[in-house]
């Protein structure tokens, strides 16, 4: 019984922060700078957290993200992309508080 209540626990952690980081706002976080360069008009779709994969480490956490854009340029020419990311955050009393948002766009300028 206390096996499931833990797994309760850390699932319904897991959830709150996968809300969390969905809701930053992305042009506040270091990732808009390697975002934005990408196009005239970057808009963020979606982040993606992979709950399963949030590592712990007493109040601080982390784990892997995918950021979904569109790419927007002169002529109408738009592209969607996907880029790997990564978060770091802790949590600040009942809440997790996002401290930075990372995404790697190598692949995109090579």
């Amino acid at each position: 019984m206390a096996k499931e209540r833990a797994s309760s626990a850390a699932s319904k952690q897991s959830h709150e922060i996968a809300e969390a980081v969905r809701n930053v706002e992305i042009a506040d976080t270091e990732a808009w700078r390697d975002l934005d360069s990408l196009s005239s008009n970057t808009l963020v779709e979606a982040v993606e957290v992979f709950g399963d994969e949030i590592r712990f480490d007493g109040t601080r956490f982390e784990g892997p993200i995918n950021v979904h854009v569109t790419l927007q340029y002169a002529k109408d020419v738009t592209l969607s992309e996907t880029f790997p990311g990564r978060f770091e955050a802790r949590w600040e009393g009942d809440a997790p508080s996002i401290d930075r948002v990372l995404v790697d766009t190598s692949s995109f300028t090579r």
